[in-house]
């Protein structure tokens, strides 16, 4: 027990500096804000580009593999204690709140929403193009004329940041984003460590596979993507429905809808299990208006205390619009489009707008068919399979989408997702995008090589040190549990 305590130390220090080196790093290549003079973050030139970048692979290359020896750790029986997971998680998200946006420049359209709200501009009819100026230059160009996307809480969020930061410091406002991020994170961890623990476990593993996910590092936290905060109270409202405090658990999911729509799935599948968990029909139709009650009046409140309207309601579909590679309906539909123009066939109507819905019903097909299930299978491993089955058939599918599924998952089923092959998904989904969320440069790419190659001749150093001392190296990664669901 003593070396397995001794080797998660030291996976976890390697880890934290993986994510400092990964921070120092984004000052160079990270998503930096364009048209700011004299800003603490300002336009690197080619020279400090490259450094950033090496720093920057380097650090995530450390990070992903302390991360994956850690899943081998404790897959294979070791043990961690709370005060362990929360040194760990605070060692590896810390680093980065400092950091400019990394992985994605989406954190700039919050900015920018914020500030249409500020000014009581509706922002589910308006798009960032309105503002002008360094605000709308740093919105990616495919989301400048369209309209928030969001619900109102998030948005909520931005129009407080942005009140106390002022529209010119983009700096802090992205900080304080990033703040909100590691709020929704807490509530998140610490709902996972719950509910894991109720489902006869440690916890260990499912902290691992959903805090210390690189996902959550990466894009929730590096990325201050607004699933941290739509997470953190979807998890919370879960553990509120699994001890019996209802009431406040459909408070908090509904909450997190108001962040993200897909989150409905998950107040869908809390409320059927807490209603089939009364005896009797009028008990059961108690439990459902009570339930009824508490969503639409927090649905209600919400609405109209923030002033923003019901617009969202429209414009939830607008990623649906952007082109992702890894939506699987949107490439089939591509592929055939291809084929059709080179056969020379009538491409009427087009296969990309078919598969997409397709794809989409699809998608909601089986967030029912789970949802209908909820009962038996129970809110956490429902919500899951339900939400993993929407982000599955999305006509538009980000990497840090996984997460909607897995975090969830991770509480009463972590195993499977130790498995080298969902490890492997995971390091390959987070290597997909550069730190600048932009396309890449000759600066990006050099970096990555010379980053990672140097994370891996230094593990192959320290591999031959302990054989040379006559030691055992860390553990080999094998393949974990069959990947088996209801």
């Amino acid at each position: 027990m003593r070396v397995a305590d001794s080797s998660i130390r030291v996976w976890a220090q390697r880890g934290m500096w993986g994510s400092a080196l990964l921070s120092c790093g984004a000052w160079g290549a990270g998503a930096l804000p364009r048209g700011l003079p004299n800003g603490i973050w300002g336009a690197p030139g080619p020279a400090l580009a490259l450094i950033g970048a090496t720093a920057a692979y380097a650090g995530l290359s450390l990070l992903l593999w302390s991360w994956w020896q850690l899943g081998t750790l404790l897959r294979d029986g070791a043990v961690m204690s709370k005060r362990r997971q929360w040194l760990t998680l605070g060692g590896w998200a810390l680093p980065l709140l400092p950091a400019p946006a990394l992985f994605s420049t989406d954190i700039y359209s919050y900015v920018a929403q914020g500030a249409l709200a500020g000014r009581a501009w509706n922002v589910y009819e308006v798009g960032p193009s309105a503002l002008g100026g360094h605000l709308a230059a740093n919105v990616p160009e495919v989301w400048r004329d369209a309209p928030a996307p969001y619900g109102p809480l998030s948005v909520l969020v931005s129009r407080a940041v942005v009140f106390v930061t002022g529209e010119h410091h983009v700096v802090a406002a992205v900080v304080l984003h990033r703040v909100a991020a590691l709020a929704g994170l807490a509530l998140l961890a610490w709902s996972v460590q719950w509910l894991a623990t109720r489902s006869g476990g440690d916890g260990s593993g499912a902290w691992w596979a959903a805090s210390l996910n690189p996902l959550v590092l990466a894009h929730l936290v590096g990325g201050a993507h607004n699933e941290a905060l739509m997470l953190g109270l979807m998890m919370t409202g879960l553990v509120a429905c699994r001890s019996g405090r209802w009431v406040l658990g459909v408070v908090a999911l509904t909450c997190a809808a108001l962040v993200k729509a897909p989150a409905a799935v998950a107040l869908g599948c809390a409320a059927l299990v807490a209603v089939a968990g009364q005896t009797g029909r009028w008990r059961r139709l108690g439990r459902a208006a009570g339930i009824l009650l508490a969503a639409v009046g927090t649905l209600v409140l919400t609405v109209t205390l923030s002033g923003l309207g019901w617009g969202w309601l429209h414009t939830i579909r607008t990623p649906a619009h952007s082109y992702t590679p890894m939506s699987v309906a949107t490439d089939v539909g591509r592929l055939l489009r291809w084929i059709g123009t080179e056969a020379g066939w009538d491409t009427t109507p087009d296969p990309v707008t078919v598969m997409r819905t397709i794809g989409t019903l699809a998608g909601g097909c089986g967030a029912l068919y789970f949802l209908a299930r909820a009962p038996r299978l129970g809110a956490e491993r429902a919500a899951a399979l339900g939400l993993l089955a929407l982000v599955v058939c999305a006509p538009a599918v980000q990497g840090w989408y996984l997460l909607w599924g897995a975090v969830p998952l991770a509480t009463v089923a972590w195993r499977p997702l130790a498995d080298t092959r969902i490890k492997t998904v995971v390091v390959v989904v987070v290597l997909m995008v550069f730190p600048s969320g932009r396309g890449p440069t000759v600066p990006d790419v050099v970096g990555a090589v010379l980053g990672i190659s140097a994370i891996l001749l230094w593990a192959a150093w320290t591999s031959q040190r302990a054989r040379d001392a006559g030691l055992q190296p860390s553990p080999r990664p094998t393949y974990g549990e069959p990947l088996r669901f209801p």
